[in-house]
C-alpha cells in the first residue's frame, strides 16, 4: 500500500500515508479475522453465500472508507481524479467488489491445485491494493480497467452465491444427490440431515465420499509448512512447522483426523445402522480425489448420471462454505441445511458421548482403547489395528 501511493507520486513522508500503511499492517491480523468471523457467522445463521459474502463486503466496505477517506485528506489522492470511478463512495465500492471477485478466483484456482490458498489470497489482495491505488491516483487507463474489472469481478465474487442461493431455494424433486465431506468422524446430524435430504429432495440416489487428505493439507505438508506429529487411536495429528505463518489459520476444520480408512469404515457402518443402503452409495477414490479433490468425484458422478440432476448437499460449518464454492463452481444444485444443534466433530474427537449413532460410539470406543497391532472383536469379527488403520477381516460389516 505504502508503495504503491508513494512511487507514483513521490510522497514518501507523507503522514497520513504512513499512518494509514502502518495501521493496515498492524491491524490486518485482526482485520482479517474478522472478516472471516463475520462471513463464517452469516453462513452458520442464515445458510446463504451471498448473506456470508454480504457481511465481509460490507466489513471490508468500512475499511476501505476510512483508508481512502484519510488518503484524500492527506492529499495523496486528488478527489478530481476519482470522478471517473464515482468518487469516493464508488471507488470505495469498486475496490471492495474487486477484492471480493478476486478472492473468489484465488481459491478457485487453489481449489484446483493452482498454488496456496493463502499465497493466492494475499497476491489477489495485494494486485487489488496496486490497482485500485494506480486508480485512485487518476490514471485513465487504469480506471477504466478498474471499473470493468470491479463490476466484472463483483458479480463473479458476490452475485453469483446470489444467483446459485436462489437456485437452492427453489422447490426440485428428483435425481442425484451428493454428500461429501470429511465426515470426522460421521455423527447423528450427518445421518439426520442426510435423511431429511432424501426426503426433501425425493432422490433416485446419494452418493457420499469423504476426503482422503483434504487438499489443503496434502499441499501444506509437501511444502513442509505443516507436519504430522502423531499417529494414534485410529487418528493422525497434525501442527505447523517452524516455517509456517503463524497469523494463518491452515485448520478451519481441525487439526485431528481419523485416517480415511476409518471414516470410510465408520461411513459404512452409520449407513447400515440408519437403514440407508438401498438409497445411499459410499464411494471411495483416493486416486481420483488425490488428483483434483471433490472436483474429480463430482466428474465422475456426473459422467455416471449424464442426464440427472445433480443435487448437493451441504452443513452450514466452515467445511460446508468451501464445499458451497465447490458446487457453484460445478453448477451443482445446493441444499444448504442449518446447523441448529451442538452436535460437533471437534467436541467428539475430544471424547464428548451421546453425539454419535450406538454403531458409531462402539467403533470410536473401541479406537480409544486399541493401541498399534492388536487385535478385538467389533460386531462379532476380529478387527486389528494396523497402520493406525482399522482392519477387518471381512470388508462387510456385521451389525
Amino acid at each position: 500500500m505504502y508503495f504503491a501511493y508513494a512511487v507514483p507520486t513521490g510522497k514518501y513522508a507523507n503522514l497520513y500515508l504512513i499512518g494509514v500503511s502502518a495501521f493496515t499492517a498492524l491491524f490486518l491480523p485482526i482485520f482479517t479475522l474478522i472478516s472471516t468471523y463475520l462471513e463464517q457467522k452469516g453462513f452458520r445463521l442464515t445458510g446463504s453465500m451471498f448473506l456470508s459474502k454480504l457481511a465481509k463486503l460490507v466489513w471490508q466496505s468500512l475499511y476501505n472508507f476510512l483508508a481512502l477517506g484519510l488518503l484524500v485528506k492527506g492529499n495523496i489522492i486528488d478527489p478530481n481524479n476519482l470522478k471517473m470511478v464515482g468518487g469516493l463512495i464508488g471507488a470505495v465500492c469498486l475496490t471492495s467488489l474487486a477484492s471480493q471477485g478476486l478472492q473468489y478466483l484465488a481459491i478457485t484456482l487453489s481449489n484446483h491445485g493452482k498454488g496456496n490458498r493463502f499465497a493466492n489470497i494475499f497476491f489477489a489482495l495485494s494486485l487489488n491494493v496496486i490497482i485500485s491505488a494506480l486508480a485512485a491516483l487518476g490514471y485513465k487507463n487504469v480506471q477504466v480497467f478498474f471499473i470493468i474489472m470491479g463490476l466484472l469481478l463483483g458479480v463473479i465474487g458476490v452475485l453469483i452465491s446470489l444467483i446459485t442461493d436462489i437456485w437452492g431455494f427453489l422447490p426440485s424433486k428428483g435425481g442425484i444427490g451428493l454428500f461429501l465431506g470429511t465426515f470426522n468422524p460421521v455423527h447423528k446430524s450427518h445421518i439426520a440431515i442426510l435423511k431429511n435430504f432424501i426426503d426433501k429432495r425425493q432422490l433416485d440416489k446419494v452418493y457420499i465420499h469423504p476426503t482422503v487428505i483434504p487438499k489443503i493439507h496434502q499441499y501444506l505438508l509437501d511444502k513442509e509448512m505443516i507436519k504430522i506429529v502423531d499417529q494414534r487411536a485410529g487418528k493422525r495429528y497434525y501442527e505447523k512447522s517452524a516455517i509456517a505463518d503463524p497469523l494463518v489459520n491452515f485448520f478451519p476444520t481441525g487439526q485431528v483426523f481419523y485416517e480415511a480408512e476409518n471414516r470410510l469404515l465408520m461411513l459404512k457402518v452409520a449407513i447400515k445402522e440408519a437403514g440407508l443402503e438401498n438409497k445411499v452409495e459410499i464411494l471411495f477414490e483416493p486416486n481420483l480425489y488425490q488428483k483434483d479433490g471433490f472436483y474429480a468425484i463430482i466428474k465422475a458422478i456426473k459422467k455416471r448420471h449424464p442426464h440427472m440432476k445433480l443435487h448437493g448437499l451441504l452443513g452450514t460449518d466452515e467445511g460446508g462454505m468451501l464445499l458451497h464454492d465447490i458446487y457453484d463452481e460445478t453448477w451443482i444444485k445446493p441444499f444448504v441445511k442449518l446447523r441448529r444443534d451442538n452436535i460437533s466433530g471437534t467436541a467428539i474427537r475430544k471424547g464428548e458421548k451421546g453425539m454419535t449413532t450406538p454403531k458409531i460410539t462402539e467403533v470410536l470406543d473401541l479406537f480409544s482403547n486399541l493401541k498399534e497391532g492388536q487385535s478385538d472383536q467389533l460386531f462379532g469379527q476380529t478387527v486389528q489395528l494396523v497402520n493406525n488403520r482399522l482392519k477387518v477381516a471381512d470388508d462387510k460389516i456385521c451389525l
